[in-house]
């Protein structure tokens, strides 16, 4: 089930995102980030159309797993979900859409490993991608909702 920022049950995520969609300005973004939580990993997919300077909307979607033990099952899961969505878009609306990895360039960071092969994934089924720092979408949006920290994250 997808849901505005405030909480709201979106029943026509399509719907609702084409009528958001007035301009060529307008750009769909598409995020996910996860969390453990016991025994389950949880994860929030974002769709946020964003019109620059001018605002913009979101919608999520929680879904959650038995806990994920690999660093890199759970990132490219989190991909996957992200993909998911973004060709379920694509197919119903010609618009741009921007795909954020939640992955880190810095080798400082254990993601780093799979800024690449993650890249690729999007990059190959025909979207933009961005990493972190770029990936607003996925690194403070998804996370945000996925911890709990919005109002509308119940």
């Amino acid at each position: 089930m997808w849901r505005s920022l405030s909480g709201k049950p979106t029943p026509d995520l399509i719907a609702s995102v084409q009528e958001l969609l007035r301009c060529d300005r307008e750009v769909i973004h598409v995020g996910s980030d996860s969390q453990h939580y016991g025994t389950a990993t949880h994860y929030v997919t974002v769709v946020a159309v964003v019109d620059p300077g001018q605002g913009g909307r979101v919608f999520y979607r929680r879904t959650s797993i038995p806990r994920t033990q690999s660093l890199g099952h759970k990132l490219f899961l989190e991909a996957e979900l992200s993909l998911e969505i973004a060709l379920t878009l694509s197919r119903a609306i010609a618009h741009d859409i921007v795909v954020h990895v939640d992955v880190n360039e810095d080798l400082k960071h254990k993601s780093s490993r799979y800024v690449r092969a993650l890249a690729g994934m999007v990059l190959g089924h025909g979207f933009q991608v961005r990493v972190k720092p770029d990936s607003w979408c996925a690194t403070h949006v998804a996370d945000s909702l996925v911890k709990g920290k919005h109002a509308g994250a119940a």
